[in-house]
This record gives C-alpha cells, sequence and structure tokens, in this order.
C-alpha cells in the first residue's frame, strides 16, 4: 500500500501544486488543507487512479 500525490498538467495557468490523493465515497479526489495526508492505495486503486489521472490530464507521482 502506498500513498500518491497528483496535480494538473501545466498549462500556462499554473504553478500548481501536488497534493494527496484520498478515497471519497465518490471515487478518489485531491486532499484540500483540511485533510493533508493521503490514503494508503492498494495496487489495483493505484493503477485505477493511474489510469484516470493519464485520462484527465494530471501527473501522478508516489509520496515518500
Amino acid at each position: 500500500m502506498a500513498r500518491y500525490q497528483a496535480k494538473p498538467r501545466e498549462d500556462g495557468h499554473g504553478p500548481y501544486r501536488w497534493a494527496h490523493v484520498v478515497r471519497t465515497p465518490k471515487g478518489f479526489a485531491l486532499g484540500t488543507i483540511y485533510r493533508q495526508l493521503g490514503d494508503d492505495l492498494t495496487a489495483k486503486e493505484a493503477e485505477n487512479l493511474a489510469d484516470l489521472c493519464a485520462r484527465e490530464g494530471f501527473d501522478l507521482r508516489r509520496a515518500s
């Protein structure tokens, strides 16, 4: 299980910050100032998240 961070791809309107990925009842979301720590995702969830980020135009990295 691992934590991940995502941010919108640079489009000239940035700079964008990395935000932790959290689980919500509707799927994945970026963390807010009220919830800084990301959720531990399983390998299957991480694969789904990578597909979603590629499709929606987000960069994804594994948080250390």
